[in-house]
Parts: C-alpha cells; structure tokens; sequence
C-alpha cells in the first residue's frame, strides 16, 4: 500500500514539474515586437534555444507538441499559421522561415535556412559562418516522416511531402511530392 501511495506521488510530482517547464519554455517565445496567440500550446521533452531578439508571429491553435528542437538565432523571424500542428520536428532558423495554416510537421521533419559557407581552394568548410535564405510553406501542407525542407525553397498551398523526401527546390500549389526509389531485390 505504502508503494502505491508513494508511486502515485511520484507520478504527480513528476507532472507537476514538467507543467511548469512547459509553461517556462512556452515563455521563451515571447520576446519583445513578437505577435503569440493566448492559445498557442507547446508540449513536453522540447529542446527551445530562442534568442530573446527573434521575432515570433504564431497564430490561434498552433501545436508544438513534444520532442520538438527548434532554434531560432538572432533576429531571426519564424511565423506559424493558425492550427498548425508540429511534432518531433527540427527547425532551425537564421534568417526566415514561414508556415502556412492548417499545415501537419510531421515525425523527424526538418527545415533548415541556411547552410554552412565552404571555399573549394584550399577545401574548407566554416563551423560558424552562414548562407542564409528563407524558407516559405503555404496552408495545408503536410509532412511525412523524416522530410528535409532546405534555404531558399517555397512550397504551395495543398501540397503533401511524401516520407523522405528532401525538398531542394521551389513546390507548386496542389502537388504531392513522393521520393521514388526503387527496392532491388538479390537473392543469393
């Protein structure tokens, strides 16, 4: 009986704690000229690193359930449209990055504004320095597992991204972008 009681305070204890890093993180968007609907929710076990100079448009009923890492540096501005729902997601955004309403991030999604600067003589890839572009989706987009959306790509309205999909170049209205591989079967 004492184990019960005890598991069961546990239990609460445990809720209790991540309710109030929840509502911590869910702060971490409020900065200052940011536009946050009251209804905006965020989940648990979400990694946020926010700079307090970034801009932040999130309309009504927007999602950003759990397992979420989502950075946005330095003047950086990420908009989110109403009833928008992401989960298990990476956005990680330098520049501008843009979601539509109505849009389904799906599990393993990532949008990234930018790449890494590299020189070809001598070969060198930069640890600390940028290109960074803009990323726009329209309303009604959905993500399929483990979708890459890279710098400088707009996606329409009504669109699907089929699983594994990485999205290199611009998406039109009404599409559905599926990647095609083919399964070789050997037998031995």
């Amino acid at each position: 009986m004492m184990k019960t009681a005890l598991g069961f305070l546990f239990i609460k204890l445990k809720n209790f704690v991540n309710l109030c890093i929840t509502a911590k993180q869910r702060n971490l968007f409020f900065t200052t000229g940011s536009n946050i609907h009251q209804s905006f929710k965020t989940g648990s076990d979400n990694y946020f690193d926010l700079s307090p100079t970034a801009l932040f448009n999130i309309a009504e009923n927007v999602t950003i359930n759990q397992f979420n890492y989502i950075t946005v540096k330095s003047n950086a501005k990420l908009n989110i449209g109403k009833n928008t729902y992401i989960t298990r997601a990476t956005i990680s955004c330098l520049g501008e990055i843009s979601i539509g309403e109505n849009c389904i991030l799906g599990e393993g999604m990532k949008i990234f504004d930018h790449n890494h600067q590299h020189t070809k003589n001598p070969f060198s890839v930069s640890k600390t320095e940028f290109n960074i572009g803009k990323v726009k989706m329209g309303n009604n987009v959905w993500t399929g597992a483990n979708v890459i959306i890279l710098k400088d790509v707009t996606i329409g309205n009504n669109v699907i991204l089929g699983a594994g999909c990485v999205i290199y170049k611009d998406v039109p209205d009404n599409s559905i972008i599926i990647n095609k591989q083919d399964h070789q079967i050997n037998y031995f």
